[in-house]
């Protein structure tokens, strides 16, 4: 029997979700909570297998219960439950990637399969499921205003947002900027969170996904250096043991009966060099950019996996996608995530024309292929595709 604790301030969902999970009754003990301050209290005096909380709340919001999750019950997976409110919230809470989310109106049967999923899955953080830089990316959806403590073995450092935007961070007598950078990439973190911010001013230029990117970037090639890892600017390189290959515009290499034009091979090494971006997320198997032909325009994959291939499938499913997005009426999807068993792989299309199948004079149209070999790094890699597939279209447009 699993204790599983939900957190709504909702009376009639709190009594539908229960009475919803009865058909599970012989492995489920559904607990419920009508805020964090509620939530608090049961989790001192039960273990709790699993939390489901939404985040705003009266007396006491979900910000605050996961804080004090991640201080004092860092193990205690969590579900976090959002009503976004406007297709904006929801756009930019898909293009973070963060997780895990439920969405409400809850269908209670996907809840279900969470539940188990979550109870099964074997994923680590400073709560189950939940990175720091998730909880702050939380914050800027939700237009949370608060000042954060975030300890770590580095030490302890402050982070102020004012209605979901990061205005000042504090750590070491640092500058602002520089302690943002520091923090946001802690690990094993524990937090304590104040319901107000008291700057007005806003000390941090950068937004908080540029700051995310940046640090991770910098935390990753930091990593690679001392491990003898870095990344050096040749038409091949090594990760992690593994060769990186370099194919060339189309994908078929070069020739002396078909050599490349010399445009057509500055923009190929402009691509490879914006696809290093990718190289140093955790799992990296492979990424490319492809035309909606297939065409490869530029491609960075270890020597097991065949980009080209998995390339031209990818941007049938991509299309597919598409056609029945279009179908539905809610407008041409732009990114698959296909999670299959040895591997998740991305596909996002950035078309500026109008046509689906070809690209447009002055207009770029391509598709962004990555894989990865493990789910450790889904959120960044979803904000590294968002950021860079804008940079490469610089170098794509006819």
């Amino acid at each position: 029997m699993r204790n599983i604790l939900i957190v709504d301030d909702e009376e009639a969902f709190l009594l539908s979700a229960k009475d919803g999970l009865k058909s599970y009754a012989k492995d489920l003990n559904i607990l419920t909570a009508r805020n964090g301050k509620e939530a608090i209290d049961t989790l001192k005096s039960i273990m709790v297998d699993l939390v489901i909380t939404d985040l705003k709340m009266p007396v006491m919001d979900g910000f605050e219960l996961l804080a004090y999750i991640s201080r004092e019950c860092p193990l205690t997976p969590v579900l976090v439950m959002t009503a976004y409110g406007t297709p904006e919230i929801e756009s930019r809470l898909k293009a973070v990637g963060v997780s895990p989310y439920l969405e409400k109106p809850l269908d209670l049967n996907i809840l279900a399969e969470r539940i188990f999923g979550e109870l099964v899955s074997n994923s680590r953080g400073f709560i189950q499921g939940f990175s720091l830089a998730s909880f702050l990316q939380m914050l800027e959806i939700e237009r949370k205003s608060c000042t954060l403590k975030v300890r770590s073995k580095k030490g302890e450092g402050y982070l102020y947002f004012l209605e979901g935007e990061l205005m000042d961070a504090t750590f070491n007598n640092m500058p602002p900027e520089k302690a943002a950078y520091e923090i946001v990439v802690w690990d094993e973190v524990e937090m304590e969170i104040k319901t107000d911010c008291n700057r007005k001013k806003k000390a941090i230029k950068d937004s908080l996904r540029f700051i995310l990117m940046e640090a991770f970037q910098i935390k990753d090639e930091k990593k690679q250096a001392e491990g003898g890892d870095a990344y050096p600017k040749k038409s091949a390189t090594k990760s992690k043991g593994k060769s990186l290959e370099v194919a060339d515009a189309g994908g078929a290499g070069t020739s002396a009966s078909n050599p490349p034009t010399p445009q057509k091979e500055v923009t190929t090494m402009a691509i490879q060099d914006k696809l290093k971006e990718f190289t140093g997320l955790a799992g990296f198997l492979g990424v490319g950019v492809f035309t909606p032909t297939g065409e490869s325009l530029g491609i960075l994959a270890n020597d097991k996996t065949d980009l080209n291939t998995v390339g031209v499938l990818a941007n049938n499913v991509l299309m597919n996608a598409q056609k029945a997005s279009l179908e539905m009426g809610t407008g041409r999807g732009q990114l698959v995530h296909v999670i299959a068993e040895k591997a998740h792989i991305i596909v996002r299309c950035l078309n500026e024309g109008t046509d689906p199948l070809k690209s447009m004079p002055g207009k770029a149209h391509i598709h962004l292929v990555l894989i990865l070999g493990s789910d450790e790094a889904i959120g960044m890699a979803k904000l590294k595709v968002g950021a860079i597939i804008p940079q490469i279209a610089e170098e794509c447009r006819m």
